[in-house]
């Protein structure tokens, strides 16, 4: 008499539904998570009692230290760059609402005043001044 040779079935595991329950877990924490943007230079802004929030799109953010360094999105620049920089993208700043310019209260009075006149002179013309609020 003859046997018949069985094939002998190796277990699987099935993980649709790992991938699923993962996939649901990637997009609870995108949705959940806030993201904070991390400015490139520590900036202690001034404060003021009647601020409005800004909202855009795409942001354009000049930030400048007390000791007279910029970052434009991100990225270190020197003063002499600054206009030259903003006249190419004055279209694009105006369209999405605008230059955020975040100078440190430290920074003098006739400084700010030179970054707003290159600000002006490159073409920009919508802009805000970042401050924090009241008490802050």
């Amino acid at each position: 008499m003859r046997f018949r040779d069985t094939q002998k079935r190796h277990p699987t595991i099935n993980i649709t539904s790992l991938i699923d329950v993962l996939f649901l877990l990637l997009t609870f924490f995108l949705v959940t998570t806030t993201f904070i943007e991390q400015s490139a230079l520590k900036v202690e802004l001034p404060s003021m009692q009647n601020a409005d929030r800004v909202q855009q799109e795409k942001r354009f953010i000049l930030n400048v230290s007390k000791d007279g360094r910029m970052v434009y999105n991100g990225e270190a620049i020197a003063s002499e760059d600054l206009k030259p920089l903003l006249s190419n993208s004055a279209g694009d700043v105006d369209a999405s609402g605008g230059l955020i310019l975040r100078a440190d209260r430290g920074l003098p009075y006739g400084d700010v005043m030179g970054i707003l006149d290159l600000i002006k002179g490159s073409g920009v013309k919508r802009f805000v001044i970042a401050t924090d609020e009241q008490g802050k």
